[in-house]
C-alpha cells in the first residue's frame, strides 16, 4: 500500500494566516469611506451656503432699491432696512435662516453695493460617533454690485 503525503511547501502552520487580515483590510475601507462621506457633507454644507450667500447678496441689491429717490431722479441708492429684509427672506426661502450658527451679517460697502456674511454649522454623519467631533464650522460671503443698464 502506498500512502500519499501532501507536502506544503514549507507552509506548515501558516496556512489560514492571510484570512485573518481581511477583517483588518475591511475595517480600513469603511473608516476611509467615512471620512469620506464626512468630507463630502461638509464641503456640500460650504457649496450650499455659498450658494446662499450669492443669491441672499443679489436680492439685497434687487429689492433694496429707494425707490421713492430712484423716481425722483437721484439715482440708484439701496434702503438699508429693505436691502436687510430682502437677506432675511432669501435666506428663509431656502430653509438656511434656522441652521445659521449668528444672524447674517449684512454690510454696505457703497450706495449700491451689498455684502451678506454667512456662518453655518454642518454635522457630520459617522465622526459624531468620536468624542469632540459632532460638526465644523463653514463660512460663505458674497458680495453684490447693483450696476444700472
Amino acid at each position: 500500500m502506498l500512502s500519499s503525503r501532501r507536502t506544503t511547501g514549507g507552509l506548515g502552520g501558516e496556512r489560514g494566516s492571510a484570512l485573518m487580515l481581511m477583517p483588518a483590510a475591511v475595517l480600513i475601507v469603511l473608516v476611509l469611506a467615512a471620512i469620506t462621506v464626512d468630507t463630502a457633507v461638509v464641503h456640500l454644507g460650504r457649496r450650499e451656503l455659498v450658494h446662499a450667500a450669492d443669491a441672499a447678496a443679489n436680492d439685497a441689491v434687487t429689492y433694496g432699491l429707494d425707490e421713492d429717490r430712484f423716481r425722483r431722479g437721484e439715482g440708484y441708492l439701496l434702503d438699508i432696512d429693505r436691502a436687510r429684509a430682502a437677506v432675511v427672506s432669501s435666506l428663509e426661502a431656502r430653509g438656511l435662516l434656522h441652521r445659521l450658527a449668528e444672524p447674517p451679517r449684512v454690510s454696505f460697502t457703497a450706495t449700491n453695493e451689498v455684502r451678506v456674511e454667512l456662518r453655518m454649522r454642518v454635522d457630520y454623519v459617522f465622526a459624531r460617533a468620536l468624542p469632540g467631533a459632532r460638526s465644523a464650522m463653514v463660512d460663505a460671503q458674497a458680495t453684490a454690485i447693483a450696476r444700472p443698464r
